[in-house]
């Protein structure tokens, strides 16, 4: 076993240098334990941190047992322990910096079916060097065979460049500045770390530069550098999930949850009240002998609505629960266009849908989000024109509906629209909340929802509807694929 002599560092700060780093990947895990990035952000982090681990038990722990217990601890179990710990970052932990490249690109979304596999792949290499390598003689090789570490570092470097391409090719790919900010900090986070570990250990054992051996235990400066811009972060805006009060939040779709259910609220509060009020005044207009049968059913179904939308079962007043059912799609879009038929009589109303079409969904979710689409069609059109909202069942697979109008449609911001807090609309009483919610519900049902503008005139909305639980969405390729 060592001595402190050879270690660099002493144990104590090797210790805290590890603690350090386990600190800072499981904060980055529990701000968004469904995150695949910080989950793998922070199996990545592990990895590469068992490499100071290891120098703390073999030069500071290990020689108090044997001191203490050499029955129970001896140079042989001590090296035995060290290789196995060396082997685990020289095979493991760039492939997991890799998969974590992978899921930053949305991979598993652009290439489905190829990507349970490349996952799979990543660590057929390390396994096959475990095995002709043997990891309980890690250190033998290490000092003894410059071929063997030759491999390993020709295989780091190139496993470790590939997923640093796949960030910046993501990073390259996000037009929204805000998120870009926040990507590039999570990019930062995960590569600076990991690539000055690599550069100060890998060509200095390679080229056996002795006095430069443990260089690459100044990582605990550049670590503690990140946790503080990671807390400034978190104090600031949030990151990766975590804000000051713990608020958990998805970072990489710009979602504010502080307040964010009870904006929700009040947009679906502001459409509904705004027919409840229409009513109101034609109630008052009429005449006694006039029926009003018809107004007040539109009342009825519309206070019963708002009573259903806050009763929606919610997850820690953030997360809408989806509970979807086979339902009659023609029964669906009559009831979402029927209020608005009676209201916009400049509108031309149109439901196109097999009598016998069935629709995998929440009725409720989807009500409003046709509500919104609607409402926002209707305003565009300036209160008159053509509104169409159409069933199509495309294969086996997938069903949708389009709600088309003949407006002015959409801008060149169109990939912005969906965005929390982003309005196209005029004024001072559209808080940009509508579409971020039809996108939120959508989600929830697997499927998307995607903005258009048609060839003749206006704009298109398609809402893609997996036909059951199983049949998530498998990104854009699909559904060009499905629209040939």
């Amino acid at each position: 076993m060592g001595n402190n002599t050879s270690q660099g560092l002493p144990g104590e700060f090797l210790l805290l240098f590890t603690l350090t780093l386990w600190v800072l990947f499981l904060a980055v895990y529990l701000g968004n334990r469904k995150s695949k990035i910080n989950k793998w952000f922070f199996i990545c982090g592990m990895l590469f941190s068992v490499g100071v681990l290891k120098e703390y038990l073999y030069y500071s722990l290990f020689p108090q047992i044997a001191e203490t217990a050499p029955a129970v601890m001896n140079e042989e179990t001590a090296l035995c322990i060290y290789s196995v710990l060396t082997a685990v970052p020289y095979y493991f932990a760039t492939p997991a910096l890799f998969i974590t490249g992978l899921y930053f690109s949305r991979m598993e979304i652009r290439r489905p079916k190829l990507f349970p596999w490349i996952k799979i792949f990543a660590f057929v290499p390390g396994v096959i060097m475990s095995v002709v390598f043997p990891i309980t003689q890690t250190r033998y090789f290490q000092l003894n065979d410059r071929g063997y570490y030759t491999l390993i570092s020709v295989y780091n470097l190139t496993v470790a460049l590939l997923g640093t391409v796949l960030f910046f090719s993501a990073l390259a790919k996000e037009h929204n500045l805000k998120i870009k900010r926040r990507k590039l900090a999570i990019a930062i986070l995960a590569l600076v770390p990991s690539w000055f570990t690599i550069m100060a250990t890998i060509p200095i054992q390679l080229f056996a530069v002795e006095r430069a051996a443990k260089v690459w235990q100044s990582n605990l400066i550049v670590i503690l550098v990140l946790v503080c811009i990671y807390i400034y972060l978190v104090f600031k805006e949030g990151f990766m999930g975590i804000r000051l009060r713990h608020e958990t939040y998805k970072w990489d779709q710009d979602e504010k949850l502080v307040g964010q259910t009870l904006q929700t609220i009040r947009h679906m509060l502001k459409n509904q009240i705004s027919k409840i009020d229409w009513c109101a005044k034609n109630i008052s207009e009429l005449s006694p002998e006039e029926s009003l049968t018809a107004y007040t059913d539109i009342i009825m179904r519309s206070t019963q609505r708002i009573s259903d939308f806050l009763h929606v079962d919610t997850e820690q007043t953030a997360e809408l629960k989806c509970t979807p059912s086979r339902i009659s799609a023609e029964g669906l879009l009559k009831n979402a266009v029927k209020d608005f038929a009676k209201q916009y009589t400049d509108v031309e109303f149109r439901v196109i849908c097999p009598s016998d079409a069935k629709i995998f969904c929440d009725p409720g979710l989807v009500q409003e989000v046709l509500y919104n689409l609607i409402q926002n069609s209707v305003e565009a059109m300036k209160e008159e024109g053509q509104l169409t909202v159409e069933f199509k069942d495309r294969n086996s697979r997938f069903s949708c509906i389009q709600v088309s109008d003949s407006g002015t449609g959409l801008p060149e911001i169109k990939d912005n629209i969906f965005l929390p807090y982003v309005s196209l609309k005029e004024g001072g009483d559209h808080w940009g909340m509508g579409l971020y919610y039809c996108q939120r519900a959508m989600h929830l049902h697997g499927g998307q929802i995607r903005a258009d503008n048609n060839k003749d005139k206006g704009a298109v909305f398609t809402l893609w509807f997996p036909k059951n639980k199983k049949m998530g969405f498998t990104g854009k390729w699909k559904i060009k694929k499905l629209e040939q």
